[in-house]
């Protein structure tokens, strides 16, 4: 099974558009979209409604839950409040619906961040300004909440990948 993933689309519809065409013409069978989704300054209303007609598994990432946490008291981050103001009940609706994390199948574990926080990095540690990798025994306890063959997360400026053993040993 070839499995695509997505993530931090942040309502860019031409962009995701071009991804979703060159993955149609590779022959993946399942796309997964990992979070991110509307935040943005472009075209968030837009974006929710391509990604609501589509049939892929969907988490909510921490632009989400900020999203859907603004009130007049706490209006967010610019790019949260003017996603939030394009869009209608049905896609919020559609957005408080997402799960934080999900099982894909039994082997494969999503989410945004890592299974117990959607804003902290699984493959790397903040140390004061810097992102430096992450230690084995900090990716280790970051992913005691999934068991399965494979973890996979979003939040993360590059990419990587990393082995654990079962029972999440190294």
């Amino acid at each position: 099974m070839r499995i695509a993933l997505l993530s931090d689309i942040h309502g860019n519809l031409p962009a995701l558009e071009a991804v979703v065409a060159d993955l149609r013409a590779r022959g993946v069978d399942t796309i997964v979209n990992l979070g991110d989704i509307l935040s943005g300054p472009l075209l968030p209303l837009e974006t929710a409604r391509y990604l609501m007609s589509q049939d892929w598994p969907t988490i909510a990432g921490n632009h989400e839950r900020q999203l859907l946490a603004i009130t007049a008291a706490k209006p967010g981050g610019a790019s949260d409040r003017f996603a939030r103001e394009c869009l209608g009940e049905a896609e919020l609706d559609w957005l408080r619906a997402l799960p934080a994390t999900l099982r894909l199948n039994d082997e494969v574990f999503l989410c945004h961040g890592t299974p117990r926080r959607d804003i902290e990095y699984f493959l790397d540690s903040q140390v004061g300004e810097r992102l430096v990798l992450a230690s084995a025994k900090d990716v280790a306890e970051r992913s005691a909440r999934s068991d399965p063959s494979w973890s996979v997360a979003a939040t993360r400026t590059f990419p990587g990948c990393c082995a654990v053993r079962a029972g999440n040993g190294w």
